[in-house]
């Protein structure tokens, strides 16, 4: 028995029972429960009722097993924290290889303008120096003659020079007067917008970590995400989408997005083309034409786009700073593929059609990729145009809607867990991107309104938008405007809106 049968106060065999206390005693423990009510000898008791020790035995195999399964969580959560670390680190260093090259081009043109600028003012200058040459080489010739004239010349002479010499003085006034006026800088200064200094003014706290289960705020240099807030619209242009010179049929804009830079990008499906827009809306450059019919863009990078469309094929278009379009790449897939959107610098989130896989990854240089098998997907292959699709990036969440069952659902692609979400606001959601504070917005098209959720599926906020059956929605690169378009059979529109957090 290895003691248990020996009394730990007293070393001596245990003999008796107190029901009063649930207690094991020996014959020492008896003087002190003498008078409870139910003293038993054990080896009487023993022989009347048969302990049930092989369902004790169960139950300590069990909290084993669930002991075996908390070390193991332990040991998978210690990986995936490493995971993790690893992963921020790249993270990290991809943004800062971005932003590095960003900076580097930025410094290359700002230098071409500096040359070219000081080119053009050099030239400048030389036409003032040279005209001031002449002038001077005219001065002397002129002093010259006048002395000559002072020294030897007859008063007839001198009356003649002094009258010629009157014309050419203001002449020679008149060009240095004018010289005079031409000024130019000596020097050239830069100037940055006021994002990069607020950057540099929050300095290491620029970069957030964010996690779960701190509520204590033990470690003060990690800022936790805040609680997603509702939002206000405000809208700032409103146009319609005629047939222009250029088009052949009416525009229907199936996919939207931002320039880092604040330009809009859109794809028209009808006239096979991609176009740039101004913040007025007003389109620039010239637009870029498919031999196939575009369904949705997303901009992987600064200057580059993603289009999605035609049969099992995406493109990649560079997008110069004169709005100039140009095909990169273009590759082939395995799927059909509606949507797009962004989930790592070199990796897309797309929704698919036709394809029992309703949500697929993709990566810059043609990669496939299916999300792990525990990710539980609707039982049903969508047709075109009934899923599309978003991708939370500090959440881990995949956002996938169905138009014709009125649901949005949510996967956690690291957990594995799932929500679908439905409520009265939500009807044949189409369009969804990602909002302000890491929520989603998405087009509820046969409510004429914009929904903003949660990750865990909250409703924040539904905000009704002026045209019919919205589609298509994006959310430039700082969070402050919102750009949707619809699909309406009368007037297409295009609205941009200003996003501001909503009062408390």
């Amino acid at each position: 028995m290895k003691g248990f049968d020996k009394c730990h106060e007293h070393a001596r065999e245990i003999e008796f029972f107190c029901q009063d206390h649930s207690k094991l005693c020996c014959l020492s423990c008896v003087v002190i429960h003498r008078k409870c009510d139910q003293l038993d000898e054990i080896a009487q008791v023993s022989r009347q009722t048969r302990p049930d020790l092989q369902a004790i035995k169960q139950s300590l195999i069990k909290l084993r097993t669930e002991a075996d399964a908390i070390i193991a969580e332990c040991k998978q959560s210690e990986t995936g924290l490493n995971q993790s670390i690893a992963k921020i680190s790249a993270e990290v260093d991809t943004m800062k290889d971005r932003i590095i090259q960003l900076f580097e081009e930025a410094k290359q043109k700002l230098i071409s303008e500096a040359i070219q600028f000081k080119t053009a003012k050099v030239k400048q200058i030389g036409n003032k120096c040279d005209t001031s040459l002449k002038v001077k080489e005219e001065l002397n010739n002129v002093l010259s003659m006048c002395c000559v004239v002072l020294e030897r010349g007859t008063p007839s002479q001198q009356y003649i020079y002094s009258e010629q010499m009157k014309e050419k003085r203001k002449t020679i006034e008149l060009t240095i007067d004018k010289q005079r006026k031409i000024t130019f800088s000596s020097t050239m200064t830069v100037s940055f917008p006021k994002q990069v200094t607020s950057l540099l003014e929050m300095g290491s706290n620029s970069i957030k970590l964010n996690y779960d289960g701190n509520k204590t705020g033990e470690n003060s240099r990690i800022s936790l995400s805040s609680q997603p807030r509702p939002i206000t619209l405000e809208l700032l242009v409103s146009v319609d989408l005629p047939k222009t010179g250029d088009d052949k049929r009416k525009p229907l804009l199936t996919g939207l997005d931002f320039l880092p830079d604040g330009r809009l990008v859109a794809v028209d499906n009808r006239n096979k083309t991609c176009i740039i827009l101004n913040e007025r809306l007003q389109r620039l450059g010239t637009p870029y034409k498919f031999d196939y019919y575009p369904w949705s863009v997303v901009c992987v990078s600064h200057d580059t786009l993603c289009v999605t469309g035609g049969v099992k094929q995406v493109c990649l278009l560079s997008v110069s700073t004169d709005n100039t379009i140009t095909l990169a790449k273009q590759i082939n897939t395995t799927s059909n593929i509606n949507s797009i959107c962004c989930m790592s610098p070199s990796h897309m989130v797309v929704s698919t059609f036709d394809d029992p896989r309703p949500a697929r990854m993709i990566s810059v240089d043609g990669v496939e990729l299916d999300f792990d098998h525990f990710l539980t997907f609707p039982m049903k292959t969508f047709k075109l145009g009934e899923s599309t699709c978003t991708y939370i990036q500090s959440k881990n969440t995949l956002v996938l809607t169905d138009q014709l069952a009125h649901t949005v659902y949510m996967y956690d692609t690291v957990e594995g867990t799932s929500r679908a979400v439905t409520n009265e606001n939500i009807q044949q959601p189409r369009g969804a991107c990602v909002g302000p504070g890491d929520t989603v917005l998405l087009c509820s098209v046969t409510k004429n309104s914009i929904v903003q959720l949660s990750v865990d599926g909250t409703i924040l906020g539904t905000y009704p938008v002026d045209m019919k059956f919205p589609y298509s929605i994006c959310v430039s690169k700082d969070g402050t405007r919102l750009a949707v378009s619809n699909i309406f059979k009368g007037i297409k529109e295009l609205h941009l809106y200003k996003i501001s957090p909503a009062m408390s």
